[in-house]
């Protein structure tokens, strides 16, 4: 953000907000909408139609769009796999007779872009899958009869656990194999061509228009590639195009070289064009972006879509149709703005599930900026809207570039209460009531929060004490009584410490009541000279050991579920204390919103629609029926209780001697100090699932240190961490600058 861009906003949004009136009409955003997208020129709109793939009871596996409006998809249930088609107009369903070994299994399917399909086999000894003994690639007709069968088990059978994630031809007859890490090119005879390891997992993997294999991946350093896969070539050919490509799915084109979804935006372009055309935003039409696996531009004129919902208990694979209609045909909907600078996954689901439920409501996300803005020019979109008094029905405060302090300060969001305290199908005591406080201020509640995690710091109970809280003074003798060279936090520097003695404190040093701050007492000298006495620059050297034994004594914890407080404790080698962050308060763990956690915009012509929106988020069907893996706890008592519940139960299998033994719930994968661990976790303990009860009841409610009086303290420590300047003189400057803001912000 532009310096003093947050300092001025106040009064240039409180003028704004007093001309411009919080019931004025919108010029730029009609009041209702027909159909759910854009009309075009012609007055035609898309509309889409939902078929659900599979049967119930079955596992939808891997599923493509085929030619002649046609799907394929393959299904796991109790009867073995099956490969079944649907049309797409008349959505008939037939299982299509493919023959298999005893013990083989499809673990692939693509189509080769001449009609057909490839499938790749895996075949093992017995059901138990305990060696893998062939791998093949298997070219089948749109009815499931076998014209081809390659034996490629010489390549592959170095590997036991191998199996084809994707593979595709070209025009000369060659195979592209791509196992996840590693891409195969072989001859029409199985003999390897080349072989790439590109060192990445291989995200996308497709068959362009001119018969060209692409393969896209996410790198740490570079950011997301898109490649060719040039045959006889060990490495993979970044593309030669001018357009600036991000993570999202890619697939090749048919009559460009690509289609892909970035940010939830539908693209297509041919790598010489300068720029993508846009063709449609998917959540105008219900489609949640993030489940997308395949699309393709129907000869009619149609655009059919795969997704599959991988996050929730009941999702399954869906086959959408978007036909354009005309405008006049399609029902009228009352249209809600969803204003975002970042569409993400938890928005896309929440946003498309509402829509499609609501007979009169539809949502539109009005997303600001582009990939290629950065945060400040973004935010300084989302201001000028917000100085005109074209802000969004609903604000997305997850992704927000103004913090809840300023936008109430402004007048911009409605307080819920009212709404809540008048409904008849939600009720407040069915909440945690220290989660439904997160977004209370001064008694008005400005958001509820679906998800949510615990922001904390995390300690080993032998190192720490088991206390439930903590002041700056405590860490202070906690430094003074460790080893010498034990390090507080791992991967801190001066600044960072400085932001963690001083982020839960903000009562110390402002009384929100008479707008006076106090800086230049001994309290923050204090804590300056602490942060001092840390390094220079942040080190990421600290490893599991040093946790264990004590050389480093806290790390940064955000706990979103059960099983992630049991990998603290497996990072520390035992029990731990989720202290949080030293504070004078009550707590020093604080809340951070995960998922859709909205404000109702004050200038909003239909409150009561957009209440609907937050209400339907937090009800108990919604609650505890849709899975948020590792995407927060619930917000609703009942569905915590039950998400506790599955936490406690064990999970079994049965051994190769039929006996019964448990197995891991789920996993997790990180690394400290340049050293990769992983820890597979059981079911808890009610003591475990008592601890993370605990953490939740005793987070505070209230805010933290507003965001932009942390930058005028860390921006102004600077001086003093580099010697230019005492601690008196930081302490003065910031006791200026910071009574500055908060009188331009009451």
């Amino acid at each position: 953000m532009k310096k003093g861009i947050v300092l001025c906003i106040a009064a240039a949004l409180a003028m704004a907000f007093i001309f411009a009136g919080c019931g004025k009409q919108k010029e730029e955003t009609p009041a209702e909408s027909k159909g759910a997208g854009n009309v075009d020129e012609d007055g035609y709109v898309y509309v889409a139609q939902y078929h659900p793939v599979g049967e119930a009871g079955g596992e939808v596996g891997e599923a493509v769009i085929g030619s002649d409006q046609k799907i394929f998809w393959l299904e796991y249930g109790s009867t073995g796999t099956k490969l079944n088609s649907m049309d797409m107009d008349s959505q008939e369903k037939i299982q299509l007779p493919v023959e298999l070994g005893e013990y083989q299994y499809i673990t692939s399917l693509n189509a080769d872009g001449e009609g057909n399909l490839l499938a790749g086999v895996t075949g093992y000894t017995d059901e138990s899958n305990t060696k893998l003994v062939e791998v093949l690639i298997k070219t089948l007709d749109e009815n499931g009869k076998e014209l081809a069968s390659l034996d490629v088990s010489d390549t592959f059978l170095q590997s036991s656990d191998f199996y084809i994630s994707d593979v595709y031809t070209d025009g000369d007859g060659n195979y592209y194999v791509c196992s996840g890490w590693e891409i195969y090119v072989l001859k029409p005879d199985g003999s390897v061509y080349s072989q790439v390891s590109p060192g990445q997992y291989i995200n996308c993997f497709f068959r362009m228009k001119d018969g060209k294999i692409g393969a896209a991946y996410y790198d740490d350093a570079r950011g997301f590639i898109v490649n060719e896969v040039v045959p006889g070539e060990s490495e993979l050919k970044p593309v030669n195009s001018s357009i600036s490509f991000g993570y999202g799915t890619y697939q090749g084109g048919t009559d460009t070289d690509l289609l892909y979804t970035e940010n939830g935006v539908l693209l297509s372009c041919n790598l010489t064009d300068e720029k993508p055309e846009e063709i449609l935003r998917w959540t105008d039409y219900d489609v949640n972006s993030t489940n997308l696996t395949s699309v393709a531009f129907l000869a009619d004129g149609r655009i059919a879509a795969l997704t599959t919902d991988f996050m929730s208990p009941d999702g399954g694979t869906e086959l959408v149709v978007l036909t354009r209609k005309p405008e006049s045909e399609v029902p009228e909907k009352i249209l809600l703005t969803y204003g975002t600078y970042y569409s993400s996954f938890f928005a896309e689901r929440d946003i498309t599930a509402f829509n499609r439920q609501s007979e009169k409501y539809r949502i539109m996300i009005k997303e600001y900026g582009d990939a290629s803005m950065d945060y400040s020019e973004k935010a300084e979109l989302f201001l000028k809207d917000l100085e005109s008094g074209q802000f969004p029905d609903i604000i997305d405060l997850t992704y927000c570039p103004m913090s809840l302090e300023t936008l109430i300060s402004v007048g911009a969001i409605e307080d819920l209460n009212p709404y809540l305290d008048a409904d008849e199908v939600i009720a407040r005591e069915d909440y945690v009531e220290s989660a439904l406080k997160a977004y209370e201020r001064d008694g008005k509640l400005y958001a509820i929060m679906p998800y949510y995690g615990v922001e904390t710091l995390v300690g080993k109970v032998s190192e720490i004490g088991d206390a439930k809280t903590w002041t700056v003074d405590d860490v202070i003798e906690l430094m003074a009584s460790a080893e010498n060279g034990a390090k507080l936090l791992p991967g801190t520097d001066k600044s960072g410490i400085l932001w963690a003695m001083c982020t839960m404190n903000q009562d110390l040093f402002i009384n929100k009541e008479t707008g006076e701050c106090t800086f230049t007492g001994e309290e923050f000298k204090k804590i300056l000279a602490f942060a001092n006495g840390f390094a220079n620059e942040a080190s990421d050297d600290t490893t599991l050991d040093d946790l264990r034994s004590g050389k480093t004594l806290l790390n940064n914890g955000y706990i979103t579920s059960v099983s992630q407080y049991q990998m603290y404790e497996f990072m520390f080698g035992g029990p731990v204390n989720l202290i949080g962050y030293p504070t004078f308060g009550e707590s020093g763990l604080t809340f951070r919103s995960n998922g859709t956690t909205v404000a109702m915009g004050s200038g909003c012509e239909n409150k009561e629609g957009v209440w609907e929106f937050i209400r339907f988020n937090v009800t108990k069907e919604r609650q505890e029926n849709v899975g948020s893996p590792n995407g927060g706890f619930p917000i609703l008592k009942s569905a915590l209780e039950k998400e506790f519940e599955k936490d406690m139960e064990p999970e079994y299998t049965k051994d190769e001697n039929g006996n019964q033994i448990e197995t891991p719930k789920s996993s997790w994968a990180s690394s400290m100090g340049g050293e990769e661990f992983s820890v597979e976790v059981y079911a808890a303990t009610k003591e475990q699932v008592d601890r993370v009860r605990e953490m939740i009841e005793t987070t505070q409610s209230g805010a933290g240190m507003d965001q932009e009086v942390l930058n005028i303290i860390l921006e102004e420590a600077s001086g003093y961490f580099s010697g230019q300047k005492t601690p008196e003189d930081v302490a003065s400057v910031v006791q200026n600058r910071v009574q500055l803001y908060l009188n331009e912000t009451r």
